[in-house]
């Protein structure tokens, strides 16, 4: 079974877009979505409920409590083991799928390719850029590996490997730049490179608006680098004067943006 995780969070305007996406897809896999509303406190409930209750492939959690970006997807990502799921597909709440045979393609690929772990894809508008593949246990840096999250099929058999509790006592801002740099200790990396989705860039954790909150995410993403080479020490390879460079470059790219 492959389960789709969508994480939301105030998708009213995009969420119904996601939902229909992954309904289209033409897979011999049995498909099951789980939706995560931390909270949300628009109308995102009265678009998710007709969906669950027209389908039942789709499971739909509503957190009392608004928990955050990773602790919604790590609460997710507990129901779907205990749900036995063989496959994660990732897909924000606002992006969506733009190819039908989406996770096909990705399914035929793990199941030709048993040293992958993860495969992703190429996104709509991203052009002739090189997108790293294969080992990547060396090559994870401020960059991480460049895969957007809403393109990712990973094994789930992958969170069992890894210490998601001591990823959540991080307190992350974002969740897949850690957890895939875990995952690429682990397994090979997989690139297709179809695109099969539209990242949305809009105002987001990752995409903050505002300028101290774009250079607070620069430095988060630095201390993110820093924890993984202490899980692995000298697999990432961090060096703390080229990180505080980079972020005063980033920081000089702000301003005179």
């Amino acid at each position: 079974m492959i389960a789709v995780c969508i994480a939301i969070y105030n998708h009213e305007a995009y969420i119904a877009r996601a939902i229909r996406s992954v309904l289209s897809q033409q897979c011999d896999e049995e498909l099951r979505v789980y939706l995560g509303d931390d909270a949300s406190t628009d109308r995102t409930q009265d678009v998710c409920l007709p969906f669950a209750a027209q389908d039942d492939r789709i499971v739909y959690v509503r957190r009392e409590q608004n928990l955050g970006l990773v602790n919604n997807t790590l609460e997710l990502y507990r129901r779907i083991l205990a749900d036995r799921c063989t496959y994660i597909a990732m897909l924000d709440g606002d992006d969506y799928w733009t190819d039908n045979r989406k996770l096909q393609r990705q399914l035929d690929y793990l199941r030709t390719h048993p040293d992958v772990g993860l495969v992703h894809t190429a996104v709509e508008g991203q052009g002739d850029e090189a997108i790293p593949e294969g080992d990547l246990s060396r090559r994870y840096d401020l960059a991480g590996a460049r895969q957007s999250n809403c393109t990712v099929l990973f094994r789930a058999d992958l969170l069992r490997r890894v210490d998601t509790e001591a990823l959540r006592a991080q307190a992350f801002p974002v969740l897949d730049y850690p957890l895939y740099g875990l995952f690429a200790q682990l397994t090979r990396f997989g690139y297709l490179p179809i695109p099969t989705a539209v990242w949305t860039s809009h105002e987001s954790v990752s995409r903050p608006r505002s300028l101290r909150a774009q250079i607070h995410y620069r430095r988060e993403r630095i201390r993110m680098w820093q924890w993984l080479d202490q899980c692995y020490p000298g697999r990432f390879h961090y060096r703390g004067l080229q990180a505080r460079w980079w972020l005063l470059k980033q920081a000089v790219y702000l301003i005179l943006s």
